[in-house]
Formats: structure tokens, C-alpha cells, sequence
């Protein structure tokens, strides 16, 4: 129950209670008499309704510290990353002309590299070109050798052959 609505309950009580205005009972003159059992029912409903009342307002004002001070972590990281980002703004005109400048070294230096590596492979394919080259003459002179031997001694061939079937 709202704790507003009981106190206004009370102060309905209190108004419309009767009033005294006797001097026989010294203490009494205008104070308000009310029914005792009404007075502590609304009394033990308000007493009943502030723990709830006030466990919701102190929820709520943790709630809204813990919100503050995720709001102040939140910005301190805004203004930082906002400060990181401003620093790497002002810098970054001469980060890129550095970057740009060592871009064309590194093609240069590619550039040389390729031509000494492409010599040296020409020259590397020269040698193996050189070396199968006089690898397949020495095999055609040594067929040509061969035919010539077969073709000018064929009776002497069929010579050795009949001796060696004689000879069995």
C-alpha cells in the first residue's frame, strides 16, 4: 500500500476527530480524540508498507548510483578513445608520408633484388644448357661411331659368328 495514501488516512483521522475544549482535564484543551483501534489498524499499515516502500527507494537509489557511475566509467572511456583518436588524426599526415616514402624503398630495393636473382638464374640455365649440350654430342658421337663400326665390318661380324658356333 502507498505510504502517502496512510499518512493522508491519518490525517483524515486526525481532522475529523472530535474536539475538546474543556478546561476541567488540564492537557486537553484543543487536542482531537480518535477511535484508538482505527488509529493503530492505519498505524500497523503504514508500519507494514515502509520496508517495502523504502527497500524500493533504496533499489532504486543503488540502482541509480551503480547507473552514475557506469555513465562516468563510460565517458572517462569515451574521452580517452576520443583523445587516442585525435592524437593518431594529428600524426597520421606524417605516419603516411613516411609509410609512402618506405613503400618506394622497399620497390626499389624489389626491384634489385629481382634483377640479380633473374641474372643469376640466366646464368645458371647457360651452364645446364652448355652442359646437356656437350652431354647429347658426346652421345651422338658415339652412336654415329658405333653405326659406322656396325656398317663397314658386317662380314667380320658373321665371321665371329660362325667361329663361335664351330667352336661349341
Amino acid at each position: 500500500m502507498d505510504i502517502l495514501t496512510l499518512i493522508e488516512e491519518l490525517e483524515l483521522m486526525g481532522e475529523g476527530g472530535e474536539k475538546w475544549y474543556t478546561r476541567i482535564i488540564p492537557g486537553f484543551i484543543g487536542k482531537s480524540v480518535m477511535n484508538a483501534e482505527e488509529f493503530f489498524d492505519v498505524l500497523h499499515r503504514l508500519r507494514s508498507a515502509l520496508p517495502e516502500e523504502m527497500s524500493v527507494a533504496n533499489k532504486v537509489s543503488r540502482d541509480r548510483d551503480r547507473i552514475l557511475q557506469e555513465a562516468h566509467e563510460e565517458r572517462a572511456k569515451i574521452l580517452g578513445a576520443s583523445r587516442e583518436q585525435a592524437q593518431l588524426l594529428i600524426s597520421n599526415d606524417e605516419i603516411v608520408k613516411q609509410a609512402e616514402q618506405r613503400g618506394v624503398e622497399i620497390l626499389d630495393e624489389a626491384r634489385v633484388d629481382a634483377q640479380a636473382v633473374r641474372a643469376e638464374a640466366e646464368t645458371w640455365a647457360r651452364g645446364i644448357v652448355e652442359r646437356l649440350d656437350n652431354y647429347v654430342n658426346r652421345i651422338s658421337a658415339t652412336v654415329d661411331k658405333t653405326r659406322k663400326a656396325l656398317l663397314s665390318e658386317p662380314a667380320a661380324v658373321e665371321e665371329s659368328r660362325l667361329r663361335l658356333g664351330e667352336e661349341e
